[in-house]
């Protein structure tokens, strides 16, 4: 039986709640290694409290709550990014993709 979420997996949600972060800035703001700070993340998203936006500019995957994925497709829907892809190539899409991404 689950006892609720640990002292990591409370404080990336309390961290979230600001914007969303990489994961090793999470791990710094929550005080806890890396590799646990992923673990946690990893059950988070299965529960659906978390979601992976995709990667920031500076690489490593970036994170935020459910709501903010909803925005960034408000933003760039796949029909957009595959027209962006088809006039300006694959390439700046992705780079595109991920100025959308570290802009949220």
């Amino acid at each position: 039986m689950s006892r609720g979420p640990g002292r990591v997996q409370r404080g990336i949600l309390e961290a979230l709640e600001d914007g969303p972060l990489t994961g090793p800035d999470l791990a710094r703001q929550v005080g806890a290694g890396e590799d646990s700070t992923r673990r946690a993340l990893r059950r988070l998203e299965a529960g659906g409290r978390v979601v992976c936006l995709g990667f920031a500019l500076g690489g490593g995957q970036r994170w935020g709550l459910p709501h903010l994925r909803e925005a960034r497709a408000a933003l760039l829907s796949p029909e957009r990014e595959a027209h962006l892809a088809a006039v300006m190539g694959p390439r700046f899409a992705r780079s595109f993709r991920r100025a959308v991404v570290s802009g949220l």
